[in-house]
């Protein structure tokens, strides 16, 4: 059997983040530049839904840490796609760092990585803001 490559994997990832941004929140990814805009939304509406502080954390009924992780497996991967659809790139595992990334000649970035801190931090790691300067 042959296994899927990390190319196949993370744009079967990106695929399932269009199916989970229109059937839970009604909006649409198409793998243009602009959809990234609608990709920082859905960041802020699930920023604003995890717990702030450890009284919240105990009483939470908000997504588990498995439900995060999945979701910035889809999202992360949904930003490398579109990226790599206009400028190119391989999805590899970057062992130094021990994460999984897209390489584009020398450069190496870190999608996944990017949405988790966007949904954690909020604002701060405007998703917008982060796909404009890999971009350039």
């Amino acid at each position: 059997m042959i296994e899927p490559s990390p190319n196949e994997i993370m744009a079967a990832y990106a695929a399932n983040a269009v199916n989970f941004a229109h059937s839970n929140f009604g909006l649409s990814l198409d793998f243009t530049i602009e959809s990234i805009e609608q990709v920082e939304t859905l960041a802020n509406r699930l920023f604003h839904t995890r717990p702030k502080g450890f009284i919240a954390k105990l009483f939470r009924k908000e997504p588990s840490d498995k439900d995060v992780q999945d979701v910035c497996k889809m999202l992360g991967s949904y930003i490398g796609e579109v990226y790599r659809r206009h400028k190119g790139g391989e999805w590899q595992i970057n062992h130094e760092h021990q994460a999984i990334g897209l390489v584009d000649g020398e450069t190496w970035i870190f999608p996944l990585a990017k949405v988790l801190k966007r949904i954690s931090n909020g604002k701060s790691d405007d998703l917008n803001v982060y796909f404009a300067e890999i971009l350039e």
